[in-house]
Parts: structure tokens; sequence; C-alpha cells
């Protein structure tokens, strides 16, 4: 990484806001990049996903442009370079992929501090790809430089002034470097006299243009010269006390008071002074080390941090940092990265973005009916008190997308109960409703701007919806004029809160209206193609594009495409579950669907897009142990939950592009039987 960028100027010549307002991780795993809000305090809130995620297999690097209008992401596989316009919102809509691709795998990318050209290095030939950059995106690809890199490129960075281009890579001279303008690769600059003794892993230049330096596999692990518009001047002398190891990635503080190195054995970061005599005294080691290999670095471009991307836990290490060099380590990411972190930047655009805290819940049929407990990257924290009023059974639970209020769901009046939630667990119960649902609550939703709440119920009108405020229940509104044919098993409102959907027990087997303040619109035409037979639950996608139905016979789920027309022609059947599922829900990003069933493996899981279901997710390695009943995402995506019919009751896995991971420790206070319904929840702090 390069700190040449940093010296950031207007228009208009002065000297622009270098005050860091996000960061940005390349990693292994889904979403593969991943962006925080950042303030003196350190990581903030966690930006939305990309709509468009870079592709599987990782995110190798990372990185801003100067302005802070585009982010970039280097990646394994095709198209192997993704970039997106970046805001104070995040990440905008993809850029259209490049006309031509790079070769292969990327592993590091830069754009020109002028902002006009970006480049990759990559595994193949020519070991090195530049495209012009603007506004719109990738222009078409330059002509590759008459003199090749002679292996893998593996870094690659322009100068601060846009006037040249390097490249780190795996053979003899390990170092290249070309002259760089509007017209793309000039002849290649002479190598230097006194080569990188190994493989070259990464590359930056100084943020004056007066050094380059080199991070590689042998001792002395990092190799410096003066760089000048004649090219290469002779080596500097190491620097007295070496890294540890094989260095990965290298970057210059702001002012070029410093240098850090990121290597393969602890402590993983080491940093130096610099000067315009090359490396100084090593600064002491940070007082709590990178958890694994450092494989990226970034000092902020203000230069009061420094942080370090490495494949332990917790992926991605932060420090103040000083002309005394590290301070005490910066509290970790409260969105925890999923996955190992190869990249980092940061970025002088974002907007501070909320934190949450996260709580699952489960609905049971044992006393006391409902339990809740935190949740966090860790799995489930120590079960919270029941509520001073139990409810009598537990269905079917749902947490207000406001994370102020619980709703749960049961056979006996009033059959539907709702508590205040805080981060102290259950308030006092709601006041029942004045109407009630006329028969056993089965399911339970509230509209996505917790202005209302549904319950589907045995008994006709099938389903009751109230609006609902900070005072709980308001007075029912009247019931759909077609009603649901047969008992409501559940209940959804779509994402944006314009229609709502109910799965029941006789043909049509689902029901669809319109929603609004003033509560059923004019029910929705029936699917061309209808659900087998009861349904037993039904989720819209969180984009608003599909809604899916379980149901009690093959093909035990049924999908449909979904707009404010109502539905659409239903989607190809999965790899079918082996018996009657009962619950379904998609990813927050939409990009997966999972279903619970009462057969063997209890528990499926398929990749979702516009096309419908793709191939099947592996079954998780820990399986739920009889039938379940439910299945929720997490709202970040980073788990999935399954409520099962016998101990212990609920299983929870972490959740990735890849599927399902190692099951997490059950909770130290089980739910006490069969537990029907589960949901998350989360309280913006």
């Amino acid at each position: 990484m390069s700190s040449a960028a940093r010296k950031l100027m207007s228009a208009s010549g002065s000297v622009a806001d270098t005050t860091p307002k996000a960061i940005a991780v390349a990693h292994s795993d889904f979403p593969y990049v991943t962006a925080y809000s950042w303030s003196d305090s350190g990581f903030g809130g966690k930006f939305v996903n990309p709509a468009t995620l870079p592709p599987a297999y990782g995110g190798n690097d990372v990185a801003f442009s100067n302005d802070g209008s585009a982010i970039a992401v280097a990646s394994q596989s095709s198209p192997y370079i993704n970039a997106y316009p970046w805001s104070a919102s995040g990440f905008g809509t993809k850029f259209a992929n490049p006309s031509t691709l790079p070769a292969n795998a990327c592993n590091d990318i830069s754009f020109s501090p002028d902002g006009s050209a970006i480049a990759v290095a990559h595994n193949l030939t020519p070991f090195i790809t530049a495209y012009p950059w603007s506004g719109s995106g990738f222009g078409t690809k330059y002509a590759n430089p008459s003199t090749l890199p002679p292996g893998t490129g593996n870094g690659v960075a322009f100068s601060p002034d846009s006037s040249t281009i390097a490249v780190a890579h795996g053979l003899s001279p390990f170092v290249t470097a070309y002259p760089w303008s509007g017209s793309g690769f000039g002849s290649k600059y002479s190598n230097p006299s006194t080569l990188p003794p190994a493989t070259a892993r990464n590359i930056g230049f100084s943020s004056d243009g007066s050094a380059l330096v080199v991070a590689h596999q042998t001792s002395p692990f990092v190799t410096a010269y003066p760089w000048s518009g004649s090219g290469f001047g002779s080596k500097f002398s190491d620097p007295s006390t070496l890294p540890a190891s094989t260095c990965r990635s290298v970057d210059f503080s702001p002012d070029d008071s410093a240098i850090a190195v990121v290597h393969n054995v602890s402590p993983y970061v080491s940093a130096y002074a610099w000067s315009g005599s090359g490396f100084g005294s090593k600064y002491s080691n940070p007082s709590t080390l990178p958890a694994d290999t450092g494989y990226g670095v970034d000092f902020s471009p203000d230069g009061l941090a420094i942080a370090v991307a490495h494949p332990g836990s917790p992926y991605v290490t932060a420090y103040p940092w000083s002309g005394s060099g590290f301070g005490t380590k910066y509290s970790n990411p409260s969105a925890s990265l999923p996955s190992s972190g190869y990249g980092v930047a940061f970025s002088t655009v974002g907007d501070p973005q909320t934190a949450y805290n996260d709580y699952v819940a489960v609905s049971h049929v044992g006393t006391p009916y409902v339990s809740a407990y935190p949740w966090s990257a860790s799995g489930f924290g120590a079960k919270y008190s029941n509520p001073s009023t139990l409810p009598k059974g537990g269905n079917s639970v749902a947490f207000s997308p406001d994370g102020s209020a619980i709703a749960v769901t049961y056979s006996t009046t009033p059959r539907v109960s709702a508590y205040p939630w805080s981060g102290s667990g259950f308030g006092s119960k709601f006041a029942d409703p004045s109407t009630l649902p006329t028969a056993t609550g089965f399911g339970v939703d509230f509209s996505n701007d917790s202005s209302a709440i549904a319950v589907s119920h045995s008994n006709t009108p099938y389903v009751s919806a109230y609006p609902w405020s900070g005072s709980g229940f308001g007075t029912k509104y009247a019931n759909p004029a077609t009603l649901p044919t047969g008992v409501g098993n559940g209940v959804a409102f779509s994402p944006d809160g314009s229609a709502i959907a109910v799965a029941h027990e006789t043909s049509p087997n689902v029901s669809a209206y319109p929603w609004s303040a003033s509560g059923f619109g004019t029910k929705y035409s029936n699917p061309s193609t209808l659900p087998t037979n009861q349904g037993r639950n039904v989720a819209f996608s969180p984009d608003g594009s599909a809604i899916a139905v379980v149901h009690l016979t093959t093909p035990y789920v049924s999908a449909y495409p979904w707009s404010a027309s109502g539905f659409g022609t239903k989607y190809s059947n999965p790899s079918l579950p082996t018996a009657t599922a009962l619950g379904v829900d998609f990813s927050p990003d939409s990009s997966a669907i999972a279903v619970a069933s009462v057969g063997s493996p209890y528990v499926l899981a398929y990749p979702w897009s516009a096309s419908g279901f793709g191939s099947k997710f592996a079954n998780p390695a820990t399986l739920p142990t009889v039938g379940s009943y439910s299945v929720a995402f997490s709202p970040d995506g980073s788990a999935i939950a399954v409520g099962d019919d016998a101990p212990p009751y609920v299983l929870a896995y972490p959740w990735s592009g890849s599927g399902f991971g190692t099951k997490y420790a059950n909770p130290s206070t089980l739910p006490n039987a069969t537990v029907q319904g589960v949901a998350f929840g989360r309280i913006a702090v």
C-alpha cells in the first residue's frame, strides 16, 4: 500500500481534508469486502454490503481512489477486479466490468493519485494490467508494457505524481518500474544495481516520491531505494533491526516520518522511523499484537492511525499512531469480519454508520415459552431473565425492526403477547389488543417501519392486524375483504411495507394483499402455479423481488417473483427437501434462502438470485437432531439459527457465501422444549 496519494489537494490547490471517515478490508469469505465508518474512537458501524458482491473465493486487496469517489477490490476469481462508486452512504452500484479482464487472480490494486488510472497485479502474463479510470468507471485497457514483469505480479503502486508505476513480482529482478503517462506504460527503467533477494510481495512509494520500498520473502525482508525521474538510486542501508520474516505489505506514513511492514511471524507488524537517509530505529512493538500473519497495512490519511489485515480473528487490527509509535489498540469492530483479512485501506469519505447490539429469541412449547439471548460473533450470550408475565405457549416470535418490542403467539387467550425490548431484556407486557385474534396464534410479524403488527391464527378471519406504537397495540384493522381460506400458519410484511402475505391451510395456500396505513387492500390474484398443499410459512426477500412459501407436500417450498403487481411465474424447484417444510427465510442481502424441514437434514440452504434457487449448499457438519420448525438469518447475514424438536432445541451456525460454518456452542441455558419460532433482533447503540 502506498501513501503516495495522501498528499491530498483540492481543485483549488489547497490542502484537502485528510480526516479518515471510513476503513475497508478485503477478506477471504462472504461478502469479500467489508467497510466501516471510522472516527477518532476507531471503528464505527458497518456499511451495508454492496448490492453486487465481488466473486467468491476472496478479496485479495482493496483501495479507495484518491478523491474517495470509488472503491475497488482485487479478487481471486473472474472478473478479478470489481469497482464501486463510494460516497458518504457507502457502496454504490457496481461499475461495469472492464471490456478486457485481467488474465487471472489479482493480488493487488491501486488507483493513480491523479485519479486517471487503475492498475492490478495478477498471477498470469502480462502480470500487470492497467485501465483509464473516470467517473464512469473503466476505460479500454492500456497496451501491455513492451517489457513485461517476468513473474507473478504481487504488488502495484503509482508514484505520488502519477509519473511512475512499479510492480513487485515473483521472479528476478523482483521489482520493475515504468514511466507512466496518459498513454500508459513507457519503456522500463533500468533494474536497481542491488536487487531485492527474493520474490517481492508488495511495493510502495514515499509520499514525497523520493523513495521506493519493496517487501519480499527472504532477509532483509524489506529493501528501499532512492527514487527520482531517472529511476532507482543506490539501495538504502537495511534497517538495523530486521523484520522477523517474509514481509507481505508496506506503507509510508503520510508525512514520511515512518514506514511500516507486515510479516509472517510475531510481532506481525514492524514500524521504523524514516528520513532522507533511509531507515531509522525500529519502533516498539504494539502492546497488543495482531493475531496472525500481517497481509495488509495502511496508515490513515491524517497519519493518526494504522491498520493491519490478517488471517486470524478479528482479521483486522488498528492502532493510534504518533511520533512515539503505536498506541493502545482500538476496540475491534462490533460487526466483526467473517474471515481472513488480506488488504486494508482508509478513505476520507464516509458518514458514521449505526452500530448495533444483536439478540436472538426462540419461542417454545414448554415454560417460559420464550427465551432470549444476547448474540455476538461468539454466538449465544447468557439468557435474559424471563418476562414477568409469561406467554401461555410459544408458537412464533418476532422482534420489531426498530428493536423496541418482541411479540410471541400461542394457543390460548390472548393468543399474542408483546413486550417492550431493550438491552436489559423484556419489559412489562403491553396491554392485550382490545380485539383478540379469534383462536390459536401461529405466525407474527411487524411491518418494516414498526408501525403495524400482524398475527395469523387458526379461526376466521385467519389474520388480524393492528397499528403498533410505543404504547403497544392499537385498534384492530378491518379484516381483508377476501379472507385467507383456512388456518393462518404464517404471516409476513414485504420489506417496503406495501404488501402482506399469509400462508394458510387450504387452497390457494398463500394469499397476499396490498398494505398501507389504512390496512389491507384488495387481495392480489393467486399465483398461477399454487403451492401444492397447506402453506406453513411465508417470507419476502429483503430486496422485495421474491416471495417464498413452505408447504406440506412436495416440492415443499415454492418461490415466485414479486412486484407491485403481485406474484410472478413460479421459479423452478430446487433440489428438494425430503419432507414437510415449516420455516423459510432469506439472507439479508437476498443472496441465499434457507428452509427448515421435518426430514433430514432438517435445514437446507440454497444460493438465491434473480434466476431463483441455486445448487444446495452443503449440509452443516452438525445437523439438527430431529425436525426443524423455524429458521432465521441474523440481521448482518453472518449467522443462521434453527429451531429444533429435540435438545438443544436451538442451533446456530456461522453463515457465509460458502454456506454453513461450524456450529456455535449451545446456549448455557437451553430452551426446555421444542422451539417453534426463532428470530433475530437488533438495537442501535
